[in-house]
Parts: C-alpha cells; structure tokens; sequence
C-alpha cells in the first residue's frame, strides 16, 4: 500500500505495512528493523502510540475517520508514551525526519492506494 497526501498531490509512503488486528497493533514496530524514508506502518484503530521496545526514533502522524491529519509527533524517541489524541482513528509510524521531509501538516487530507 502506499499513503499519499491529497491536498499536496503527493506520495508520503511508498511501502506502507498495515496494522489492523490486535496482535499486529499491539506488536506495532517493535522488533522492527529500523524504517527508511519512505516506509511507515498504519495502526488502525489507534489514538496512542508508545515506542517501548524500539531502537529507533520515529515520525507520527494521527488520522482521523475522515484521512485528515489531526496531530503530529516528530522524532518520537525509544522508551516513551506518546500522548493521546482523542479524535485520531489511525496512526501512521514513519521514520523520523519524514514529516519534515515530506511536509506534511495538520489539516491535510491523505489517502490509501494500491
């Protein structure tokens, strides 16, 4: 899968792993090697992450039902609990740097493709 931004036209993950029954969401990255650019994981439901577990430090970025970003964490490091954010559905984990990279911003409107 690949997670494209709709407002900006263009592409934010390019190999996207999915996270949609409880073990995978609770597994998460945990484990994971750590990701490049371009890689990210969506966790779906989610409005909380934490990145105990990890090596690695990682970009957030919290959807709501509707694919718009509703908050962002940058450079989340291991060993930590992010906060919650009530009105997220879905989370995606990206490799730290991304939103910076990629500009992503709270209001945009992304979407799933194939």
């Amino acid at each position: 899968m690949k997670l494209y931004n709709r407002d900006r036209e263009h592409l934010i993950v390019d190999s996207l792993e999915l996270a949609q029954d409880r073990r995978s969401r609770n597994r998460g990255l945990i484990g994971h090697p750590p990701l490049a650019l371009g890689q990210g994981l969506l966790i779906r439901p989610c409005h909380w992450i934490h990145t105990f577990g990890m090596s690695f430090p990682i970009d957030v970025v919290y959807l709501s039902g509707d694919w718009r970003v509703v908050a962002v964490s940058e450079n989340l490091p291991p060993r930590r609990v992010d906060r919650p954010v009530l009105r997220a559905r879905a989370a995606v984990e990206m490799a730290a740097g991304a939103i910076r990279h990629t500009g992503l911003r709270v209001g945009d409107r992304l979407e799933l493709r194939s």
